[in-house]
């Protein structure tokens, strides 16, 4: 049976539904050659996660097959999480291939951010990694002119090479493959998406007019990531659709500030100063003294700090401990999987958070 899902790309087969591909076997004899996996089907119509065991070895595998052909490949980044979501080995992994770079989820940003400022922010972070795309691109998957700007690059760049979109779970690359079929027209079924991670399973081979062929790879897993470790009710919070609003709090020496049940920051040293908290909206921020954050957190970690669960803090791991100088600049502390923290004014700060999760000091994005 060689038969693949049209939404995740995994191979179907029926005796096992927890492994990916699962169909009932009187399902696939009512179908053709083309057909959604019970994974698949249940996302796209009741939002319902199935647990499938990925094999990430596999996922290994295809990228090495794909790094030895000469692509245009297409990496998708989240702007709002760039640490936590560029893949650093890129260049080593496609030695053959033009790249470009697209960072997407750009509307999570407020109207009055400038693109341009962040734009520039993007090439420069590229610039201290060393690399060298063919293309940036700073985009939205829902706007159509983004879209558009997009295939124009694309189309520049291709010649007669497959495109090969990669990218880590999560960053919108089957959003914009959807959006990228819709706007060529072409015969194909769109793909699943959704707040679960790695929805795209397998390889995904979508014909485009010239006869070569868009090609989705799966989400390479980011064990970084704060929404790796959550449940599926958990990510669909926190991986919003829409802006997000970014909280402000005027804080003196002595005063915390909890993100969620994530974490915590001591503004231990300093003059009064600001900190702009941008994580998704569902996320409870709380400010109390430093002397009363320990019991703060104990009497409410399972209710008004819910995210994360005991389950999902068990996952997570133990805490870690950073200890921050800011200045006048501003600068931000990035927690991927979440957001970031922008600090403005002039002290120090220590800062707690699951070891598990990924944390960059940073000058501001915005």
């Amino acid at each position: 049976m060689k038969n693949k899902c049209v939404g995740c790309g995994a191979l179907v087969q029926t005796s096992d539904p927890h492994r990916p591909g699962f169909v009932r076997a009187d399902v696939l004899g009512k179908h053709g050659n083309e057909f959604y996996c019970e994974r698949c089907y249940k996302l796209i119509h009741y939002n319902q996660k199935t647990d499938v065991d990925i094999d990430e070895a596999e996922f290994q595998k295809n990228i090495i097959e794909l790094g030895k052909k000469e692509l245009l490949v297409v990496n998708i980044v989240d702007i709002f999480d760039l640490e936590g979501t560029f893949i650093d080995n890129l260049q080593e992994l496609f030695p053959k291939s033009k790249i470009i770079i697209v960072a997407n989820k750009f509307d999570l940003f407020l109207n009055s951010v400038i693109s341009g400022k962040v734009h520039d922010y993007f090439r420069k972070f590229l610039a201290e990694k060393n690399i060298t795309p063919e293309a940036t691109l700073l985009i939205s998957s829902l706007k159509k002119k983004d879209i558009e700007t997009l295939l124009l690059e694309i189309f520049r760049l291709k010649g007669k090479k497959d495109v090969c979109f990669i990218g880590t779970t999560n960053v919108g690359k089957s959003t914009i493959i959807n959006a990228i079929i819709k706007k060529l027209g072409l015969k194909a079924r769109f793909l699943t998406t959704s707040t679960a991670i790695s929805t795209t399973l397998g390889i995904l081979k979508i014909p485009l007019p010239d006869g070569s062929f868009l090609l989705d790879t799966p989400g390479i897993l980011n064990h970084n990531q704060a929404t790796y470790y959550l449940g599926h009710q958990h990510q669909k919070l926190l991986l919003s659709k829409k802006y997000i609003r970014p909280r402000v709090y005027q804080l003196l020496p002595g005063q915390t500030l909890f993100i969620g049940g994530f974490c915590r920051l001591d503004f231990v040293s300093g003059m009064s100063s600001s900190f702009v908290i941008n994580v998704p909206n569902p996320v409870f921020v709380h400010r109390t003294k430093i002397t009363a954050a320990s019991h703060f957190y104990e009497k409410h970690k399972d209710d008004i700090l819910i995210i994360p669960d005991p389950t999902e803090r068990k996952k997570l791991g133990g805490i870690q401990k950073y200890h921050f100088t800011f200045e006048e600049k501003k600068q931000d502390i990035a927690i991927s999987g979440l957001g970031f923290i922008t600090l403005i004014g002039k002290g120090e700060v220590d800062f707690y958070c699951f070891e598990k999760i990924k944390i960059s000091f940073r000058e501001a994005i915005v």
